[in-house]
């Protein structure tokens, strides 16, 4: 692509406010309203102007109370929050890579805006020390995200077509926004991976290196260590199937009570079933098929493949998503842990040495094809026995959460 104009939000992608915003809240619901704000209303309010949050909370907690009521909370909020940002904001919240991205850009030639729900992001990026050329006045947009609007008036601002943008989010309304002006997206972190962001990154860090591959092509691909890339989907495959349902996978969800229960109701649902060709166990032949992952949950943690090493460790294996969204954990021996998403036009790579699963974060089928070694085999038993050191849990909000593997944790200790 003829890179022109790259388009970033604020907070999340250029610098951490969530703490900053989740104290100003609390204050204002302990103080008008008696109410103990809650980390899950928080993740409500992603992506979301002011006043929006503010009706959207209202309406969380049941409080009653008119709109001219809610604008002086939300004004009151404001303060609060403007106070906290005057005491302990600094460049220290610019989160990884962005010094080294917008250099980059700059160096380049690429021109760069600032696309921000927030009415104090000019006075946030004055504090940080930071310079774009363009900063979207929200007051001046007449719908927030996930409406394209903010996105197109950065893109109109340049004079640019939409294909020669790229905009840059954490939040699914901000990338459901980038993608409806047109322009490809780049999605940081879980959450976004159910948005079908056009590459998805874990942190801000790989920003750098992600647009030095936009403007130059890709760099040699990370084989030893796992990468995705984005590719066309063809047509789904069939054959044989064997399926997996809960009474089978009981032992490798963190809640075995919560599924116990579920099994206890009379129900056995299908958690997954693959379609493999019987492929002759040979180094030179490619065992290949094609696994759909329902969706759904026990407590928590959303339905999983039970996840293996193979019986010759040194072998890689491909996914390659054909429908839904989710994730392939992978890990080592050695405790090193990656997560790749996966979605429609996008191969994740489990690399050499590395155990995976599939996650199934959405809410429809997960269907990938597969193909590793034909004489690899399967080593199930070690994550039978020891599981992985992350789990995927679904947030009381309906977001994605990856976070340590507690029993995993505590053996280690031992």
């Amino acid at each position: 692509m003829h890179l022109r104009v790259a388009v970033f939000d604020l907070d999340g992608v250029i610098v951490s406010t969530d703490t900053f915003h989740f104290e100003a809240w609390k204050r204002l619901f302990a103080k008008r309203w008696g109410i103990v704000h809650t980390p899950a209303a928080e993740e409500l309010t992603k992506g979301v102007a002011r006043f929006e949050c503010m009706k959207l909370l209202a309406r969380y907690y049941g409080i009653r109370a008119d709109e001219e009521e809610l604008h002086r909370a939300a004004e009151e909020k404001n303060r609060i929050y403007q106070q906290l940002l005057q005491e302990q904001l600094s460049p220290a919240n610019i989160l990884p890579g962005i010094p080294q991205t917008l250099a980059l850009l700059k160096e380049r030639g690429v021109r760069t805006a600032l696309a921000s729900s927030s009415r104090n992001a000019p006075f946030i990026i004055n504090r940080l020390g930071l310079t774009f050329d363009y900063c979207v006045d929200p007051a001046a947009i007449p719908h927030g995200k996930p409406a394209p609007d903010i996105y197109l008036a950065a893109m109109d601002h340049f004079g640019v077509s939409a294909q020669e943008c790229v905009g840059v989010e954490d939040a699914v309304s901000g990338v459901a926004s980038i993608l409806a002006a047109g322009m490809p997206a780049i999605g940081i972190g879980p959450a976004v991976i159910a948005a079908r962001a056009d590459v998805v990154l874990e942190t801000t860090a790989q920003l750098p290196q992600t647009f030095e591959e936009l403007l130059d092509g890709p760099r040699q691909l990370d084989w030893a260590g796992g990468f995705c890339a984005a590719l066309a989907a063809p047509a789904r495959l069939r054959a044989p199937t064997e399926q997996r349902r809960l009474s089978q996978l009981t032992g490798y969800f963190e809640d075995r009570r919560a599924a116990e229960n579920i099994l206890a109701s009379g129900s056995d649902p299908l958690v997954y079933e693959y379609h493999q060709l019987n492929a002759p166990r040979d180094p030179g032949d490619v065992a290949f098929g094609v696994t759909t992952l329902y969706p759904g949950v026990v407590g928590s943690e959303f339905y999983m493949t039970k996840g293996h090493f193979h019986g010759v460790l040194e072998t890689g294996e491909v996914y390659y998503a054909l429908q839904g969204s989710g994730l392939l954990l992978t890990e080592d021996r050695h405790g090193h842990t990656r997560w790749l998403p996966l979605a429609p036009g996008r191969a994740a790579y489990a690399a050499k040495g590395f155990a995976h699963r599939m996650v199934n974060t959405g809410d429809e089928p997960l269907v990938c094809f597969f193909a590793y070694r034909a004489d690899a085999g399967h080593d199930y038993k070690t994550i039978e026995q020891s599981g992985f050191r992350k789990l995927v849990l679904r947030t009381e909000g309906g977001g994605v959460s990856i976070q340590d593997n507690p029993k995993k944790k505590q053996e280690e200790e031992v």
